[in-house]
């Protein structure tokens, strides 16, 4: 590697992406090919050619193929649509170019580029989809009328009726849906949007329960009021689970309580995850020492075969927090000796996807307009 025959070479987020590539090929493991999140972090900091060569190499077909539509999409948020739309025409004749086109078209109005949004979708004449995106896009910035009126022009547009129902409610402003259905000129429309808004509108009676208050419920309301003291005598007291979710509130005030907390009272799966989540915290506010020594309690929990798969995850998203916040404070040099350090090929690609991060300022991907690997099937907006 460069930076090992050059002591003052810059070390870059991209080099440290391709190696992590090289790390798994390097491994030899077997499995549906390197870790999604590198060919993730390719494209959202912009090394498109290089995720495309991370994306050929996933061994099933279906993964290749999201890896193709995915990169699109990813082109898209990077607000790269001109060339999000070139590469959907480069996927002339296969059955991928429609699902990119429908990616980047709800993309754009997701954003408020309606018609952009129509432009993009137009050659494969499916346009209900981006319209209600466009809605949604319009709800979300209180311009309801706006969004009545894109309601009005698709033939799923009674489904915009029951958002726009649910955003006057947190908005406490039930009464104006008479005002807003007033204005519309299709009557029709104006009876069914008030039809459909009264389920959103207001909660029904029989939704709502009340629900008896256990002492480990005002325990963790009084964690959530920073009130620890209180919340740890109720639950030394009543024996209560899931503790971690108070003690990783406590570790950022009173670390030394928290943790004590966390290994007096919680089984040896809550005790993975809340020293995880400890160690995160630790490595953001700067002690690093600190946060190793955690992963490596961490680490040393037996959790059994039967939930390796779980230790593992909460490792290597340790290990991922800590690379991350380690090179942000102090530089990769030492961070990277650390990394390849690693017994692991997943702990080391995922120390190597943490350094990128931190040298790239690009965080980990959580989509929910996306398109899964296996069927491409649409899921939700957020």
């Amino acid at each position: 590697m460069l930076w090992r025959r050059f002591p003052h070479h810059k070390i870059t987020d991209q080099e440290l992406l391709r190696e992590a590539v090289a790390q798994w090929e390097k491994a030899g493991e077997p499995g549906n090919g390197p870790n999604y999140q590198i060919f993730e972090q390719q494209g959202a900091q912009g090394y498109y050619d290089d995720a495309a060569a991370t994306g050929r190499l996933f061994k099933r077909a279906d993964d290749v193929q999201w890896s193709i539509v995915e990169l699109v999409k990813i082109r898209a948020e990077n607000g790269d649509i001109q060339s999000a739309k070139s590469a959907i025409n480069s996927l002339a004749g296969s059955a991928m170019q429609r699902k990119a086109a429908e990616v980047v078209a709800l993309i754009q109005a997701q954003n408020g580029d309606l018609s952009g949004a129509l432009e993009t979708i137009s050659p494969f004449g499916e346009s209900d989809e981006v319209f209600l995106a466009y809605g949604r896009y319009q709800i979300e910035m209180g311009d309801f009328e706006g969004a009545l009126d894109t309601a009005g022009r698709t033939k799923s547009g009674y489904q915009l009726f029951y958002d726009i129902g649910d955003a006057l409610r947190i908005r406490g402003e039930q009464r104006r849906a008479r005002k807003l259905a007033a204005h519309m000129r299709d009557r029709k429309l104006a009876a069914l949007f008030l039809e459909c808004a009264r389920f959103t509108l207001w909660p029904h009676p029989e939704e709502v329960r009340v629900i008896q208050a256990t002492p480990c419920d005002d325990a963790y309301l009084d964690a959530t009021r920073g009130k620890f003291a209180e919340a740890d005598e109720v639950i030394r007291k009543n024996g209560c689970s899931n503790v971690s979710f108070i003690a990783i509130r406590q570790y950022e005030v009173d670390p030394s309580g928290a943790e004590r907390l966390l290994r007096d009272t919680s089984d040896s799966q809550d005790l993975v995850f809340g020293l995880g989540q400890f160690a995160a915290v630790a490595a953001r506010k700067g002690n690093i020492v600190e946060a190793l020594r955690l992963l490596n309690d961490l680490q040393s929990v037996n959790l059994g075969v039967k939930n390796k798969g779980l230790a593992d995850a909460r490792s290597t998203e340790a290990i991922h927090q800590i690379a991350r916040a380690w090179t942000i404070k102090s530089g990769p040099r030492d961070v990277l000796q650390w990394a390849r350090s690693r017994p692991t090929a997943d702990e080391r690609t995922w120390a190597l996807i943490g350094m990128a991060e931190a040298l790239g300022h690009a965080t980990s991907r959580r989509h929910c307009l996306c398109y899964t690997r296996k069927s491409f099937s649409r899921m939700c907006f957020s």
